[in-house]
């Protein structure tokens, strides 16, 4: 195998991490408070939005304030989670090669989590609790759960610069939320850049040890995908906004033909790239659909 290439965009990666470094704790002006006559997340992109099933703006406007809450929250436990397994692997004889680009990767990751954090808690009292989630994260064998780990990361993170580069220029939210939008946003590039070149490889060595699980494999990450559509629609958000019925609305959003099309839309890129390098042999969007 040519790993030229590989390495040239690893070097490159690096680079541009040292030379777009900035420090997470003196780059924000925390404002004293957050407007909550504002929209703290377009309208557009709230779970509920081309459903009717929520009309009135203040409540609109509270379920905006909470899935930005949410959002931010999943985004926490995430890398918590990216940031455990990276640092398993770094240092380690299968992931040598990648040793400087990791370094950068989990320092930027540590600094999403401090802000994204950080808001929640001066403005909002907190995060959400960790969503449970029935799936399992290893035991495939070593090389398959490499495989599943950066797909769950790579699944992750586009679908959170999906809404990331959206926010981050939208003027109808807050300052500091489109800051904090557009920070993640220019970090994510070249986390994504690396996660789809990455999980590529893992998957082509796991894969010529033992193809014997590459259906099991497409079904666990089509899965994955699934449960985190279902992670931004949280019951206790309805709740928390005074929505009567809040696990029936929950219900409703999430099967509406708007949402539905819109979840097959957000999922668009990385679904097309699993398509592409043959990790899927059908897309998530197409079994979601006619699910």
């Amino acid at each position: 195998m040519d790993d030229s290439g590989f390495s040239t965009m690893l070097t490159r990666l690096s680079e541009k991490s040292r030379d777009d470094y900035y420090n997470p704790y003196t780059k924000f002006s925390w404002p004293d408070s957050v407007s909550e006559e504002q929209w703290w997340m377009n309208p557009d992109y709230l779970t509920v939005s081309g459903t009717g099933l929520i009309e009135d703006e203040k409540t609109l406007k509270a379920l905006a304030r909470l899935e930005t809450v949410n959002f931010f929250s999943l985004h926490v436990h995430g890398i918590r989670e990216l940031m455990i397994e990276v640092a398993k692997r770094i240092h380690t004889p299968d992931f040598a090669e990648y040793n400087e680009y990791l370094h950068h990767f989990i320092g930027e990751e540590n600094a999403h989590m401090w802000f994204f954090a950080e808001f929640c808690y001066r403005y909002t009292g907190g995060i959400y609790p960790e969503p449970a989630s029935p799936l399992r994260r290893e035991g495939f064998g070593d090389l398959w759960d490499d495989v599943v780990v950066f797909s769950r990361i790579l699944i992750f993170e586009e679908i959170f610069d999906y809404y990331n580069s959206r926010m981050g220029k939208d003027p109808l939210i807050p300052d500091i939320l489109r800051e904090i939008h557009s920070a993640h946003h220019h970090d994510e590039s070249r986390h994504v850049a690396f996660g789809k070149q990455l999980v590529k490889r893992l998957y082509d060595r796991a894969a010529a040890a033992d193809p014997s699980r590459r259906d099991e494999i497409e079904k666990y990450v089509k899965d994955y995908m699934t449960y985190s559509v279902r992670s931004l629609y949280n019951p206790q958000l309805f709740r928390d906004c005074g929505v009567e019925k809040p696990l029936e609305v929950r219900r409703k959003a999430l099967s509406h033909p708007v949402r539905e099309a819109f979840h097959v839309k957000l999922m668009a890129r990385v679904d097309r790239y699993f398509v592409a390098t043959e990790i899927f042999r059908t897309s998530w969007g197409t079994d979601h659909v006619n699910a």
